[in-house]
């Protein structure tokens, strides 16, 4: 008994840890997208270019998915995370003095670099201090301070524009956050209760994917995820959204920006709460994404000229509804073996992420041939309600390995 409160002790100082650098990460690969109306007056981007510089965090991220899952494997999550974090630090501080678009670029590849890893192998830590009743709810937590830290990029910066003179204080200032949370985690992430070190893992790079491939009940995960990442793509061009087609000032921007970033805090929890209630996965999956399909049908729809409260109470319901993608996180480990696990995690968020980083500038090009927002748009809209048809025909239950 004794043993099993210290490690549900050491299992929330270790959430706390990993929940502190994923917030600050998560402002930095918001940072962007919400400078994005500055950025784009300031250097003179195009549509295109703005997207391309939001894409190229996440480029390399996909790309480096399938070896974050090797790593986390065969050197075990902490190593992985300690020693990746080290480049996005050195990203973030390069973001903050760089004055042209190419210093922005390589600031944005390194952070994309040393975050790829952070995200499943603190899921991996976190599944393993957890029992299996309050694994979905303590990956919920982690994952709701992402919304956090959007929040503090899509309403920090108009802020900071409009009370300190610029962006840059603020930026510099979550940059030595950055700093702090790898100190943290450097002291106190352990792999897995009463033993640091991982156990090695025996079997080749190959076999371990041909079993993953082998899972049926892998397909319909990544097919729903894919189709989900849209909603980001979405996300990240909203703020130029609002200031094209709805007219807002930026501080009307970051409100109804943030209002949908900061409801994912409740959503991420929420559902993982409900999902490990119910002792179901697919049910509140469905759920919320079809409610996210038809409140993004809703937000889109809403004319220009209504007051940005509005706006802000339908964003924060989609950002909310949008917190469904945690239940793809929790349904991996549940799908496979173990020894499997972190690259089945890394090939999920590797092939979501790497489609959001190819479709985001797509839609910017999108609008500079267009000259609007319609086709855009009609894409992520269309992936939302494809998306539950998938869940709804084939997506099966994976709780407790069902």
């Amino acid at each position: 008994m004794g043993r099993m409160t210290e490690n549900g002790r050491w299992g929330i100082i270790i959430l706390t840890a990993v929940s502190l650098t994923y917030f600050t990460e998560n402002f930095l690969r918001s940072a962007p997208s919400a400078l994005t109306p500055v950025l784009m007056e300031e250097l003179g981007l195009t549509y295109a270019t703005a997207g391309l510089l939001i894409s190229s965090y996440f480029f390399v991220y996909a790309v480096m998915q399938l070896p974050a899952g090797i790593l986390s494997d065969r050197l075990g999550p902490r190593r992985t995370i300690i020693g990746f974090t080290v480049f996005t630090v050195l990203g973030a501080l390069l973001f903050y003095i760089a004055q042209g678009l190419e210093l922005l670029l390589a600031a944005q590849l390194l952070m994309g670099l040393g975050s790829s890893v952070f995200y499943i192998n603190a899921v991996q830590i976190v599944s393993r201090w957890f029992p299996q009743d309050r694994q979905a709810s303590a990956i919920g937590i982690l994952s709701a301070t992402s919304g956090l830290g959007s929040f503090a990029a899509y309403m920090g910066f108009p802020l900071a524009s409009a009370y300190l003179g610029g962006w840059r204080p603020l930026y510099l200032l979550c940059s030595l956050l950055m700093v702090a949370s790898f100190a943290a985690n450097l002291l106190v992430l352990r792999d897995k209760p009463q033993q640091e070190e991982p156990n090695p893992k025996s079997g080749s790079l190959w076999d371990s994917l041909k079993s993953v491939f082998k899972e049926r009940k892998f397909y319909p995960i990544v097919a729903g995820y894919i189709l989900i990442c849209c909603n980001w793509v979405f996300l990240s061009w909203l703020p130029q959204f609002l200031t094209d087609v709805k007219g807002f000032g930026y501080i009307d921007v970051g409100l109804v920006s943030s209002a949908a970033t900061i409801m994912g805090i409740p959503g991420c929890i929420l559902i993982g709460v409900v999902s490990d209630r119910l002792r179901r996965r697919k049910l509140p999956l469905i759920a919320f994404s079809a409610a996210a399909a038809v409140l993004l049908a809703l937000f889109l729809a809403l004319p220009a000229g209504m007051p940005a409260i509005v706006f802000a109470v339908v964003a924060g319901a989609l950002g909310f509804a949008y917190s469904q993608w945690v239940l793809f996180i929790s349904m991996v480990p549940e799908a496979l073996p173990p020894e499997t696990a972190g690259i089945a995690l890394g090939l999920l968020n590797g092939i979501g992420t790497l489609g959001f980083s190819l479709l985001t500038p797509v839609y910017g090009s999108l609008v500079d041939i267009t000259g609007g927002y319609g086709a855009s748009n009609g894409i992520i809209l269309a992936a939302g309600f494809l998306a539950t048809l998938v869940l709804v025909l084939f997506a099966e239950e994976t709780y407790g390995g069902a």
